[in-house]
């Protein structure tokens, strides 16, 4: 169960904080890993290391949805707020659509709709045979210079995340919980 304290902070500033350090870290991790499927040999190798890459570009998504997406619990807002893609242009905008999009029908969740789920029959004349045509996520993964704008789009949002947690830090830091720490000297 989680506690929560009473802090003399105006609860929306205090929640937009809260959101913006947790963002901080989810951009920053789409972003080193967008970067290492990028830089490293990932697309290169495929498709002997098809798991591998699959399992990055999952990540590198689910990463840097998470703050777009409704959060639980009272002490951040449920979401980042849309103003932050301001700057973003035409391009930029379509891979964020796309990324959330992605995340939301194949990654995160099974959308039956975005999964073609709905199987075809194949007469062999002796015999059916049913087949699947499940468009999963494992065949499914960004090219290489999609993940490089994504990448380039995490670094710039995790840049924008932090200026705003400056704004609101000076507010706020003499109102948090102090902890003492000895000097060890």
């Amino acid at each position: 169960m989680t506690e929560y304290i009473e802090i003399d902070i105006v609860e929306d500033e205090f929640r937009l904080f809260n959101r913006l350090l947790l963002s901080y870290n989810d951009f920053k991790q789409a972003h080193e890993i967008a970067s290492e499927l990028v830089k490293g040999d990932y697309y290169e190798k495929y498709p002997e290391n098809r798991h591998i890459l699959h399992a990055l570009n999952l990540a590198v998504i689910i990463a840097y949805s998470r703050p777009f997406k409704t959060s639980r619990g009272k002490l951040a807002l449920k979401s980042i707020p849309e103003d932050i893609l301001c700057g973003f242009d035409e391009e930029k905008m379509k891979i964020h659509k796309q990324v959330l999009t992605d995340r939301d029908t194949m990654m995160a969740h099974s959308d039956a709709d975005a999964n073609n789920v709905i199987p075809q029959v194949f007469d062999l004349g002796h015999r059916k045979m049913l087949m699947p045509t499940n468009a999963s996520p494992y065949v499914i993964h960004l090219l290489p210079e999609v993940m490089e704008k994504l990448a380039d789009m995490a670094y710039e949002l995790q840049e924008k995340v932090f200026e705003k947690r400056m704004e609101i830090e000076p507010k706020i830091i003499d109102k948090l919980p102090l902890i003492q720490v000895q000097d060890e000297n």
